[in-house]
């Protein structure tokens, strides 16, 4: 019920920006242009978001080097908090934060995949879901094949995403008018951003940033954790930020503000102004690739977590069991694979993505409020506990339903926690 500690540096550094670099970084910048308007805020909120994600990273780095062990939060809140709140927050990376992200990612890129299929293909009943379903099971066959196998297909999607994302933010600022169009956007000051809009705004930036804490879930895995855990949260982080950064550079450049402003396919937009047609095909490919790689890297992930909790007793024991020669969960990840081909089948889980943030952001910072009990650092814990913390309260006022329906699907652990630890008591 070991794991090997075989994977390295750069093999961790991907697993982060892979599991950041999402769709989000194609869609949420109109979004955010709308809230804040014409101002300096455009791009200052990814800073503002990138420095609140670097905090993160360095408060579960010190978490990590502590308890090197898999499972993310669920490894990190067991020794400080104790088995209760440990338990429900793997059960929510069961539900919530992993199987029906899964699901969704399978299911966007069957969406952005079907036009390059045959026409006859395209025409074909619930094609959607059976390219969601072929490619859920072929990455969990890529995983199985073992620990190496899984994070060298991740790692060759993620270095080619981001080559191909950086290659199309210079290519964009080159060919476009970044003095007429960002220049101004720079020296425009605060304009009339008011708090809530700044908030709304930060709140989307935030999630696009999500994902700078996968090097935690395989914290077992990685050689050299003292030094590496550290460095590829951090690495990870800062390449992403500074990614995004000129992915806005290069949006604000090529296109004018009004005509990004509320708009979802800023990316789309941006390619077709630059590059003509050829630009949509660019953008598409982007996506697919952020797509998958952001799907393998939770499909790396995500059994770490309940590998853990079956090792502790408190998940079904066949789950801890890990392949000598594979070097890697097997059970745990089919598990996830089916759970995910499941969602999938049923289409439930976009009820599931509503509230998937309100309860992720409650487990991250509880996580990080366990250095208050291991650690003398107080001011960066404090600070990613406060912003967290009015972030939870915006969304409790705006969205009250989704936040007692994610509290519900928490709760629905608890049974079966209880099932767990009664048996695990009877065997002492």
């Amino acid at each position: 019920m070991q794991l090997f500690r075989e994977v390295g540096l750069s093999s961790s550094v991907f697993l982060v920006v892979g599991n950041i670099v999402g769709v989000g970084i194609f869609t949420t910048s109109g979004l955010i242009a709308q809230e804040v308007g014409f101002s300096s805020w455009v791009l200052l909120v990814w800073i503002v978001g990138g420095a609140l994600a670097l905090v993160g990273a360095l408060c579960y780095a010190r978490l990590g080097i502590q308890f090197p062990k898999a499972g993310g939060e669920y490894a990190f809140l067991y020794p400080t908090f104790g088995p209760f709140p440990a338990f429900l927050s793997g059960w929510a990376s069961l539900l919530i934060g992993f199987s029906a992200p899964i699901a969704a990612s399978a299911l966007g890129l069957a969406f952005y995949l079907r036009p390059f299929l045959p026409e006859s293909l395209q025409a074909a009943p619930q094609i959607e879901k059976w390219t969601a379903i072929i490619t859920l099971l072929l990455v969990g066959f890529f995983l199985s094949l073992g620990l190496k196998s899984g994070h060298r297909l991740h790692s060759g999607a993620t270095l080619l995403n981001f080559s191909l994302a950086a290659i199309f933010s210079i290519l964009v600022v080159w060919k476009a008018p970044m003095g007429e169009r960002v220049v101004p956007l720079l020296t425009a000051g605060g304009g009339e951003a008011g708090l809530p809009s700044l908030a709304a705004a930060i709140v989307l930036v935030m999630f696009t940033y999500s994902g700078w804490n996968a090097a935690a879930y395989i914290a077992e895995e990685i050689r050299s954790p003292r030094k590496n855990i550290p460095r590829a949260l951090l690495i990870g982080t800062i390449v992403v930020i500074l990614l995004y950064l000129a992915m806005n550079v290069a949006y604000f450049s090529a296109t004018p503000f009004d005509e990004l402003a509320g708009e979802v396919a800023v990316a789309e937009i941006t390619a077709a102004s630059v590059f003509g047609p050829v630009g949509r095909t660019l953008v598409t490919a982007l996506i697919l690739l952020s797509i998958f790689s952001s799907l393998t890297a939770m499909a790396i992930a995500g059994p770490r977590v309940y590998f853990a909790m079956s090792r502790d007793r408190l998940f079904p024991a066949w789950l801890s069991a890990v392949d000598p020669n594979r070097k890697a969960p097997l059970r745990s990840i089919w598990f996830q694979t089916l759970i995910a081909v499941f969602l999938v089948l049923v289409g439930r889980f976009d009820q599931i993505l509503l509230y998937s943030g309100f309860i992720l952001i409650i487990f991250s910072t509880l996580t990080v409020a366990a250095l208050y009990k291991t650690s003398s650092w107080r001011v960066l814990p404090t600070v990613f506990v406060i912003v967290n913390m009015l972030v939870l309260f915006n969304a409790v006022v705006s969205r009250p339903w989704e936040a007692l329906a994610g509290v519900t699907v928490v709760s629905l652990g608890i049974p079966v926690y209880l099932h767990y630890r009664r048996k695990k008591v009877g065997r002492v």
